[in-house]
């Protein structure tokens, strides 16, 4: 008496006696217990590996494969991603660029180291930035042709004014023409922590005197090329064109800056159609899948380059020239010229001769600012219904 049987727990390594039979009841309620807990388990994998499938449509190979892989997700040489943490199914956890993603079941958190190392981040739309910047066109006036006793300044001296025009309007790209070597050399030791400068001296002493700069602070360089086009008796000379990322929109442009030839060593009128004609082929080609793109230059004409390279391209200028039906001109133009994609917004055109009053080159400094529009990015993959993931900024 007193004994209450059932009151003392046998230990789950112990070996219940097969002659009693409420033994036998708790062993058969035990492995039933644990086949229900098994069953579930299964179900329960069947469906996520189920889901996964279905969700992983929209993804890329690499990101649906991490998705469907395992839901412990290993980082670099074998080490775990998320160390430290529940890998299955963190609260939080924050990628490599600071972005805090709260998964909502296993395939999303693989999906989303997977693109985290790929340098994705989350976003809640694939709408990219608008981007905007000023760009100049300007004919600094080689070196060589003031070397000479009176007139203007040496060309060195001279570049330290142009550098203060560029930096004091906020120029974030211009194409430079007639920008020899002694100038570089002095435009380097100003501002090479500023800007970067293709071609500049990597092709030559003579590719350098039209080179594009651009900051650094703005953009990253992707690409950069020449077009060799026809200059004085037909002799080709190499201008140059980048694709440049903007560091705060992502989006990627190409410029092209030229001087194409005057009539300085006799009628350069032919050679300077046969380039303008090169400079549009050009110009459709790069811009064929939707690249926005601007080109600058001493082109040494008004109506003859604007006319023919507004027609063949659809590009606008700066200051107010486009074909529609006809060739339209602003009132007054120069032969400097900022032209850009119909898909380009300028504003706040200048041509600003203080550079010539001031007696830094015979030209003027022309600018504008640009607006890019903001698109949607294609590169940009769908997260299901979190959000998108781009490329990191």
């Amino acid at each position: 008496m007193g004994r209450h049987a059932g009151s003392r727990r046998v230990p789950g390594s112990a070996d219940p006696s097969p002659g009693r039979g409420g033994n036998r009841k708790e062993q058969s309620g035990g492995q039933s217990a644990w086949l229900a807990w098994v069953s579930l388990t299964v179900l329960v994998a069947s469906v996520v590996v189920l889901v996964v499938r279905e969700q992983s449509d929209d993804l890329p190979p690499s990101a649906r494969a991490a998705a469907l892989s395992s839901s412990h997700p290993r980082g670099e040489h074998g080490t775990d991603a998320a160390r430290g943490a529940d890998r299955t199914a963190p609260r939080d956890y924050h990628v490599t660029k600071g972005v805090a993603l709260r998964p909502k079941h296993p395939a999303f958190y693989a999906m989303s180291l997977r693109m985290a190392e790929r340098g994705y981040v989350l976003r809640k739309s694939a709408k990219g930035e608008a981007t905007n910047f000023t760009v100049s066109s300007f004919n600094v006036l080689g070196a060589g042709h003031t070397a000479g006793r009176g007139g203007l300044a040496p060309g060195p001296t001279r570049m330290h004014a142009a550098v203060g025009m560029l930096v004091g309007n906020n120029v974030s790209v211009a194409g430079l023409q007639e920008f020899q070597e002694p100038q570089y050399h002095t435009f380097m030791a100003l501002a090479g922590g500023t800007y970067d400068v293709y071609p500049g001296l990597s092709l030559g002493v003579q590719p350098v005197q039209n080179s594009i700069i651009w900051k650094q602070a703005d953009w990253s360089l992707v690409e950069a090329h020449t077009l060799s086009i026809p200059y004085f008796h037909g002799n080709r000379v190499p201008m140059p064109y980048v694709l440049l990322r903007n560091l705060h929109s992502g989006r990627e442009m190409w410029f092209y800056n030229s001087h194409n030839p005057a009539d300085a060593h006799g009628p350069a009128g032919h050679w300077r159609a046969v380039a303008t004609s090169m400079e549009s082929s050009l110009a459709r080609n790069l811009t064929a899948d939707g690249t926005p793109m601007i080109v600058t230059g001493d082109m040494n004409d008004r109506a003859p380059f604007a006319c023919p390279f507004a027609s063949a391209t659809g590009m606008h200028s700066a200051d107010g020239a486009y074909y529609s039906g006809g060739c339209h001109l602003p009132q007054h133009t120069n032969v400097d010229w900022i032209f850009g994609s119909s898909s380009l917004d300028f504003s706040s055109f200048v041509t600003d001769r203080s550079s010539q009053s001031r007696r830094i080159s015979d030209h003027p400094m022309v600018r504008s600012a640009v607006t890019v529009p903001a698109v949607n990015d294609p590169s940009c993959r769908k997260a299901w219904d979190f959000g998108w993931f781009c490329p990191g900024g």
